[in-house]
């Protein structure tokens, strides 16, 4: 079905690409519903697959193109099968420029271009002149994958985090300028959610200092001990939660440049041995709100918020099997 919108065309070109009793078979080149992707360095308006492949005949940069039969969109490729897998992409058709004829190039048949492209004037004069090659291949940012079809101007490159890291600015896509690069910048992908049994855990604190969030963990204690959850900026303890099952109290406290401040006691302990508990820290307000299992236990007020936090570090006797922030 595809090729019934060239055919009349195929034989419209037959005299220009000079027959020898039989027609260039242009199917025999195309491939149906396909496409390759990432390497478009150009998209221009084409009335045909043959003006396509002139268009990328005319360029000495252009190995292969793509041709979008709804839109008459033609897209010129910097690389060929040879080199690139070529993608299932209904509506499209894919060929090398290798197996074209290099007549449908007209007078830039005979005009030779190195790394430019060849036009041909209104007096059928040919000429070199520089053409736009791409951006290149966009940034890449570490825990996401980048969508992009090409590098040509307006190209949009779209990243999308992992499943356990979130993206740490409001855009989430860079164009390719004129200029030969990509706008804007995009990134980090930081880890929000941990779901790995882990023992003395350090969750940093996604996209850098916060005084808003909530972090949410799923605590077993191990032992008759202590359970330590320490929010820290640097060697700085700026909230010190610790759960003593030895003594059955919660010691809230802090400790800066090396001295301890005074603690809040309170009793009993909300958890115990071997048995998992949700454990919630809110930071909102300048307060931290501490519940256990969906049971607020108490508000701790925040002796520093003028430092830079960090993260959480859970450490002692106690496993966390999952644990996650909200911002």
């Amino acid at each position: 079905m595809h090729f019934t919108l060239f055919t009349g065309v195929l034989v419209l070109s037959c005299i220009g690409l000079g027959c020898c009793g039989t027609c260039f078979d242009a199917s025999s080149v195309l491939e149906t519903d396909a496409h390759m992707e990432h390497y478009v360095f150009r998209k221009v308006k084409s009335s045909s697959v043959y003006s396509c492949a002139s268009e990328c005949l005319m360029s000495s940069v252009c190995m292969s193109f793509n041709f979008e039969t709804r839109t008459r969109t033609c897209g010129l490729n910097s690389n060929s099968s040879n080199q690139v897998a070529i993608t299932s992409q209904p509506g499209f058709l894919y060929s090398d420029i290798s197996n074209w004829p290099k007549s449908l190039a007209g007078a830039c048949s005979e005009t030779p271009c190195t790394a430019s492209r060849c036009h041909v004037d209104r007096l059928s004069r040919a000429s070199c002149e520089s053409e736009f090659q791409g951006c290149g291949a966009p940034p890449t940012v570490a825990n996401a994958e980048v969508h992009y079809d090409g590098v040509y101007e307006g190209a949009v490159a779209v990243y999308t985090c992992g499943g356990n890291f979130m993206l740490c600015t409001t855009r989430s896509s860079r164009m390719c300028q004129s200029t030969g690069h990509w706008n804007g910048s995009v990134g980090p992908c930081a880890r929000y959610i941990w779901d790995i049994p882990s023992r003395n855990i350090q969750l940093d604190l996604p996209c850098g200092n916060s005084r808003n969030f909530t972090v949410a963990a799923n605590v077993t204690p191990t032992a008759i001990g202590k359970v330590h959850m320490d929010f820290l900026s640097g060697a700085n303890i700026l909230c010190h939660i610790d759960f003593r099952l030895d003594d059955n109290t919660v010691v809230f406290s802090s400790r800066f440049e090396g001295v301890w401040r005074s603690g809040i006691t309170l009793t009993p302990v909300p958890m115990s041995v071997g048995t998992e508990s949700l454990v919630e820290i809110r930071l909102d307000q300048g307060m931290y709100m501490l519940a256990v299992d969906g049971s607020s236990i108490h508000n701790f007020t925040d002796r520093y918020p003028n430092e830079i936090m960090e993260g959480l570090f859970i450490s002692g006797d106690g496993r966390v099997t999952a644990a996650r922030y909200t911002i």
